[in-house]
């Protein structure tokens, strides 16, 4: 018998680099959402949690802030970046870069190729964004976390709270179809979650 060869490329022992990059939150009620975005390189066996807490916040035992994970990806140069969101920015006084459309969804055009193809880190900040507009309806600790920030609580309620399956409805994008009713925050916990658009 003939040996056959594997096309597939030789396994690498080597593992990706694997990035943490937070995504710090801040909002004016003039200005509207901002962040400044902090990345470093997830070093040994530190836990990505922490790493994201060293990295933004001045005290690792800070309790006030919120940090949750709200995305990976996968980088042209074969690193993996895990994406953070932590709010309030501890350091607001600091230059950051203006979040005007928070709506903004970066998709792929082609179904069998998820990434889509012009993604940047403002798609990647407006996605945390809705992101804890969805945290902010449906989780207790997140709830709290917003009820003494009035204005943030407020610009996060005009955002689509919900997965990202079911924002074609929510935009409008499906012609024709019919407007979904607003579903409820456990009926949206249990609905199936869409990949491809961040």
């Amino acid at each position: 018998m003939t040996p056959t060869r594997s096309l597939d490329p030789p396994a690498r022992d080597v593992s990706p680099t694997v990035l943490v990059e937070a995504l710090l939150l801040r909002h004016d009620p003039v200005e509207g959402f901002a962040y400044r975005r902090l990345i470093t390189t997830l070093s040994g066996r530190a836990r990505p949690d922490d790493t994201a807490r060293r990295l933004a916040l001045p005290a690792g035992h800070d309790e006030g802030h919120l940090v949750h994970s709200t995305s990976w990806r996968a980088t042209d140069d074969g690193k993996i970046v895990l994406t953070y969101l932590i709010h309030p920015d501890p350091a607001p006084c600091l230059p950051g870069t203006p979040l005007p459309a928070p709506h903004a969804i970066a998709r792929s055009p082609r179904p069998g190729h998820p990434t889509p193809p012009d993604l940047n880190p403002h798609h990647v900040a407006a996605h945390a964004v809705r992101h804890l507009a969805f945290l902010s309806r449906t989780d207790p600790a997140v709830a709290a976390h917003l009820a003494s920030r009035e204005g943030t609580r407020d610009a996060l309620d005009s955002l689509p709270g919900v997965p990202a399956g079911q924002l074609n409805q929510v935009q409008g994008v499906q012609k024709g179809a019919p407007e979904a009713a607003p579903r409820s925050a456990e009926e949206s916990l249990r609905a199936p979650l869409t990949h491809g658009a961040l």
